[in-house]
């Protein structure tokens, strides 16, 4: 799989990474690479006490209040910053555990904590390990991709302990000098669940009514002929560092992100190249802990309209598993990355085991902080077993979805049934056979009882539907088969999965593809159980039915 272009993709990571560590180096006092905790100290006085606690969420789209506070930390007052409250699923009350912006330089001219502008105080209460965000943005960096850095802090707020926080490093004029060779360009938020087709928000550069580089990327997003779309995509899309963040959001089973959920991203109108460049936030939630399990495909959901703009063109496809492959085989190392995990939790175990904060947290049954890393790099490695198994057969993940073809009379057969792909599964042999006419698969287990999961994966355009039907299963005369049907709605089900377990083995599953999201991809299973060690599959009487309106 090896050739020229990964071999200079790969030499360009490793650049990349030498060169973002580099730079973080230089940061004043280096806070990202302590070996301390920083211990953060915030005083608001009473009339902004009073103004935060009237503040929301944003949900309604009213501008968040900000309001002026001192900032002490080790030894260092900071006065005239500013301080409003974050978050959206997470967010708290300036009197519970709330998630704060802290900005530096809005009222104080130069000020600057540790070299930074802006910093955000996460509560992280989706992520109880307080793991996942700073190994997350370490990898999105080692890729080559824009990320702000991530650490820790202890944080008080008018003497009342609040306990371990994930401090991160803001979206400013410092964090895109780092990446960027100019700083004056558009700089925009996703907000939630917005894609760049609808309003966002905007921190102007030096053209803030153009905003001419968001339009042609929706354009070229929204071009129907596949080659002409992939490279109006690449005119106007920094298309390296976008196949870069698309393939660590997979790899990480990131679902609440920019490609798969039209969520926690930023972008930016780079005028050095006339181009847009995507970058990650918002990782609290990665690694099976979301939407997504760990057998996350390689070809992921996707809701974000860039996304799947590239995604559905052969060359955005082949190319984004190829650097699927490559940052899983460079990178997403799991005995590194279990080293990494260990030496983070070390620093924090102590400030996140003894605090009474800890009672805000989601504590799943079973969960102790003790095991969080151990926790953590079980779930690396089964990702990293996942992704092997997948690799081993990567001219299916690169072959395009068949369209459903239907007749006269709206009826489409759902063809080319295949096992699926599952860790730790005994291996099933598949022929096709033809019975009285009809072809069926004939399913052997070699070693014992039968286990398999068939599939099948169509794309269906915009309407309202049912699948009915039978399905077969003949086994021995003596032998017990059980039979379950799942429908997975990828794009417009968000990872929503319909289950029906089957008496009678007869199907009708209604469901809809909205004008905004076709077609959609649609994948139905078929789970098997059978005392037999051989079976034979029948599907031919399933048919997608398209409802008249």
């Amino acid at each position: 799989m090896m050739n020229v272009a990964v071999a200079t993709l790969i030499a360009g990571l490793v650049l990349a990474s030498s060169l973002a560590q580099a730079a973080s180096q230089a940061a004043e006092d280096d806070i990202f690479h302590s070996t301390n905790l920083l211990r953060i100290s915030i005083e608001i006085p009473a009339e902004g006490m009073r103004a935060l606690r009237q503040s929301q969420s944003g949900r309604n789209g009213q501008p968040k209040t900000k309001t002026q506070a001192t900032v002490v930390e080790g030894g260092r007052v900071y006065t005239n910053a500013t301080v409003q409250l974050k978050g959206f699923t997470t967010f708290q009350p300036i009197d519970g555990l709330p998630s704060l912006t802290l900005n530096f330089d809005s009222a104080a001219s130069k000020q600057k904590f540790h070299g930074l502008e802006k910093i955000s105080l996460n509560n992280s209460l989706q992520d109880a390990t307080r793991l996942h965000e700073k190994l997350s943005r370490e990898l999105f960096a080692a890729a080559g991709v824009p990320v702000p850095q991530a650490d820790y802090a202890v944080v008080t707020l008018n003497g009342r302990e609040l306990g371990l926080y994930v401090l991160a490093e803001g979206f400013d004029k410092e964090f895109l000098r780092r990446h960027f060779q100019r700083t004056d360009g558009n700089f925009y938020e996703g907000g939630i669940l917005r894609d760049i087709d609808q309003p966002l928000q905007l921190s102007p550069g030096k053209n803030p009514t153009n905003h001419s580089g968001v339009q042609r990327l929706i354009s070229a997003s929204r071009e129907p002929d596949a080659d002409r779309r992939w490279r109006a995509l690449e005119a106007a899309l920094d298309m390296d560092r976008f196949l870069s963040m698309m393939a660590m959001e997979t790899i990480l089973c990131h679902s609440d992100s920019y490609s798969m959920n039209r969520n926690n991203y930023r972008l930016y109108h780079d005028p050095a190249t006339d181009k847009m460049v995507f970058m990650p936030h918002g990782m609290d939630r990665v690694l099976g802990t979301h939407r997504s399990p760990l057998e996350l495909p390689v070809v992921p959901p996707s809701l974000g309209l860039v996304a799947r703009a590239v995604l559905s063109t052969p060359e955005g496809c082949r190319r984004h598993v190829e650097r699927v492959g490559v940052l899983f085989t460079n990178i997403f190392q799991p005995d590194r990355l279990c080293r990494r995990v260990l030496e983070i939790d070390a620093r924090i175990i102590s400030a996140k085991t003894n605090r009474p904060t800890e009672q805000w947290f989601d504590q799943r049954p079973g969960r102790e902080a003790a095991h969080d890393a151990e926790n953590l790099c079980e779930r690396i490695s089964r990702r990293a077993a996942e992704l092997r198994l997948q690799f081993q057969h990567v001219a299916e993940l690169i072959a395009p979805v068949p369209n459903a073809r239907f007749d006269s009379n709206g009826l489409a057969r759902l063809e080319a049934w295949k096992p699926k792909l599952r860790l730790g599964q005994p291996e099933i042999m598949c022929e096709a056979e033809v019975q009285d006419g009809q072809p069926i698969l004939h399913l052997r287990a070699p070693n014992g009882p039968l286990t398999a999961a068939l599939h099948a994966t169509v794309n269906v355009p915009l309407g309202n539907y049912r699948l009915r039907g039978q399905l077969k299963v003949i086994g021995a005369a003596d032998a017990t088969n059980f039979v379950s049907t799942t429908m997975l709605r990828y794009s417009t089900g968000r990872f929503d999965i319909t289950r029906q377990h089957l008496n009678s083995w007869a199907i009708d599953f209604p469901f809809g593809v909205s004008e905004a999201r076709t077609p959609d991809e649609i994948e139905f299973i078929c789970e098997i159980r059978s005392d037999a060690s051989e079976v034979w599959f029948d599907a031919n009487s399933l048919r997608l039915v398209r409802e008249r309106r």
